[in-house]
């Protein structure tokens, strides 16, 4: 049986901003979570690295929610690319 302190992977970035941005949306929601790879994930190797967001498995099914709730909806990359640039 799994221990719901153990942290799992709730989602991964190409950089550390955006996984902040994450962990700081989880902890206002009362959701404890964690960065790991921000080092290693701008540098430019072979393999880049990405930025795993880390939150305690009990909280797992909470996180993976408001990531669904906040997802933006099909089709947005679309929208945008036809939207007029902004002056």
């Amino acid at each position: 049986m799994s221990d719901p302190r153990d942290t799992v992977v709730v989602a991964r970035f190409p950089d550390e901003l955006s996984a902040l941005l994450l962990v700081g949306e989880l902890e206002s929601e009362g959701i404890p979570a964690t960065v790991l790879g921000g080092l290693t994930a701008q540098l430019r190797a072979e393999a880049p690295g990405l930025v795993s967001v880390l939150v305690r498995r009990g909280d797992l099914v909470r996180a993976e929610r408001l990531l669904a709730e906040r997802a933006p909806p099909p089709g947005w990359e679309d929208e945008a690319e036809q939207m007029p640039p902004e002056t």
